[in-house]
């Protein structure tokens, strides 16, 4: 019977390691494996349960609101040959989310569906997909074999004004997934795709013209982060500028200035810190947002201490680094974006919709802490962002008016208006039971064209005969664009009384008195003097004498070339007149009483 050969240890040679301790050493080895795969089972749960909570609560929010149906009108004249504009052959750019007009476009050709179906549908998978960069952003900042505890997810999550502006048939599930992608691919550290990276990051703009500021902060940060010479900077720079740069000069080519028309009409470089600092009180009070941004601050600044110390202690031992760069730029661009964000839209004045417009500073603000590494301060957080989330989600929901009476709970608002708990689809808007619907009915059967035009909301309108030159079948104009939109035909007119798509009437100066987001309400006598002709009997409530001032003043100064820039017929000659005079075009402004507007615009003799 043969044994194994045994090998005694050389004259003083150590003793050989027992095996049993190999074994027990293999062991525990698998035992990290395991612990490490269960990890990463818990960190794809992080990542994916937020997103799919925000798809069911999304879903069950569905809605489109009267303003997407702003998009949907322009989108349907792209299809049907006529251009973007939103009405025939008058170049208005009513759209702001410039990239979300065209991609409804796109998928309108590709699909055939009613455009609003595809922007609720569209607007949730992006917001999803936005939400799923951000948790994997967190998961590759942190190590994917950290246990992650769910942070800035848990702030986001139970709000439900995320819920609602998941569709509403607007941009900002693009914004969502726009910022969430430049993000992802800063942490993702793209150094094979610098100039794609480049190119996606500058597309700000064209998301939405506030965004830009966005944009101008995520290349800077991606330049420190690759130690770009200047030369390199300025390639980078040039190539994230490429696309919102060539979409400018069409825009003031074809359009004759050099922003979307609600730009001009919302006077988005203006300055209004009283509304803005109530648009904002409206959006953090109910939800007590205070509290949870408190208790992100405050985790963060003992993140930073410790990390700050641990690098200074290690690095005078010698046994250490301080805390690396790009750590800190990762966290600082999203973050300073994020302010800068939140204080543009407080100074502008912020808006009718209740917390539409804070959401993307918010969510900007959030991502650095997404998910962080489990340790005791971050446990200790984010049991007490549960506690908060957990109360947010059952108890607290924002006012449908606020005190004011200028912010709007709209998801509400247009579920009451339409009687439908899911108002998605251009029909449900469009078969609403207005007064004004039956009158563009009764209109479109006229023996003549007509000029449709409610003074207030479901009262009897004015109807006069449209002007000879205008050769549509009807105009009609309402303060609730995108009903209009539905409810005048492609061919004929719908007019907007508010300025987002009247290419006159967003040059006028703004209203102090006017509701947020609509600061320049056109009067009936604009109305009457540009779309009827002289001699045409007014009806009663329309002032004459304002209406031979309108007429007047629509031939004087620049205004009779601001109207052939948009109504010319476009030519290679109109295109460079456009362009080369956009820059006085867009800086125009000019009265809203029309007498006021004559004696301005129309020199005495």
């Amino acid at each position: 019977m043969s044994h194994p050969r045994v090998r005694h240890p050389a004259p003083g040679a150590p003793p050989a390691a027992p095996r049993v301790v190999a074994q027990r050493t293999a062991g525990t080895g698998g035992a990290v494996r395991a612990v490490a795969g269960t990890w990463r089972w818990w960190n794809a749960l992080v990542v994916t349960v937020p997103a799919a909570a925000v798809l069911v609560l999304g879903y069950r929010h569905r809605w489109v609101g009267d303003d997407a149906l702003i998009y949907t009108r322009a989108v349907r004249q792209i299809l049907a040959g006529n251009g973007p504009v939103f009405n025939v052959g008058e170049r208005a750019e009513a759209s702001t989310g410039t990239l979300w007009q065209w991609l409804l476009a796109l998928g309108g050709l590709v699909t055939g569906a009613d455009p609003a179906v595809l922007a609720v549908a569209l607007g949730l998978l992006a917001t999803v997909a936005g939400w799923l960069l951000a948790g994997d952003a967190a998961r590759r900042l942190h190590g994917r074999k950290a246990p992650l505890v769910p942070g800035g997810v848990l702030v986001l999550l139970p709000v439900c004004a995320v819920w609602d502006y998941a569709t509403s048939g607007l941009e900002t599930g693009l914004v969502t997934c726009w910022l969430a992608g430049c993000w992802w691919l800063l942490v993702r550290d793209a150094r094979g795709q610098r100039v794609l990276t480049a190119v996606v990051l500058g597309l700000g703009p064209l998301v939405r013209p506030d965004l830009g500021l966005v944009s101008v902060v995520f290349v800077g940060a991606w330049c420190v982060l690759l130690r770009a010479r200047w030369r390199t900077a300025a390639g980078l720079a040039a190539a994230a500028c490429a696309l919102p740069g060539g979409y400018e000069v069409f825009r003031a080519g074809y359009y004759g200035v050099l922003v979307p028309l609600p730009g001009l009409a919302k006077e988005a470089s203006g300055a209004n810190w009283g509304r803005g600092a109530l648009y904002a009180e409206n959006f953090v009070l109910p939800y007590r947002l205070w509290f949870p941004l408190l208790v992100l601050a405050a985790l963060g600044a003992v993140l930073v201490v410790r990390r700050t110390m641990r690098g200074t202690a290690g690095a005078v031992r010698g046994t250490g680094r301080p805390p690396s760069r790009p750590l800190l730029v990762l966290a600082a661009a999203p973050v300073l974006s994020g302010l800068l964000s939140l204080l543009y839209v407080v100074r502008l004045g912020g808006d009718f919709m209740h917390g539409r417009m804070l959401l993307p500073g918010l969510f900007l603000l959030l991502l650095p802490v997404w998910a962080l590494p489990r340790g005791r301060a971050v446990v200790a957080a984010g049991v007490a962002l549960a506690v908060w989330a957990g109360c947010c989600l059952l108890l607290w929901r924002p006012p449908v008016v606020s005190a004011s009476g200028e912010i709007w709970d709209t998801h509400v608002g247009y579920q009451r208006a339409t009687r439908d708990p899911f108002p998605v689809g251009q029909r449900v808007h469009g078969d609403r039971p207005t007064r004004y619907r039956a009158e563009i009915a009764r209109a479109l059967r006229a023996d003549r064209p007509l000029l449709v035009v409610e003074t207030s909301y479901n009262r009897p309108a004015l109807a006069l005969p449209l002007a000879r030159e205008r050769r549509v079948p009807v105009a009609g104009a309402m303060g609730f664009l995108g009903h209009n939109g539905i409810v005048v035909p492609l061919q004929g007119l719908a007019v907007d009384p508010l300025s987002l798509a009247h290419p006159l009437g967003a040059h006028m100066e703004r209203s102090a008195t006017a509701r947020a987001g609509h600061e320049k309400p056109v009067a009936p006598a604009w109305l009457v003097a540009d779309l009827t002709d002289p001699g045409v009997p007014l009806p009663r409530g329309v002032d004459p004498r304002a209406v031979a001032a309108a007429r007047h003043a629509l031939t004087c100064g620049p205004l009779p070339e601001l109207r052939d820039s948009v109504r010319a017929p476009m030519s290679p000659g109109r295109f460079w007149r456009n362009l080369a005079g956009s820059w006085q075009r867009t800086a125009f402004r000019f009265p809203a009483d029309p007498r006021a507007a004559e004696r301005a615009l129309c020199p005495r003799p």
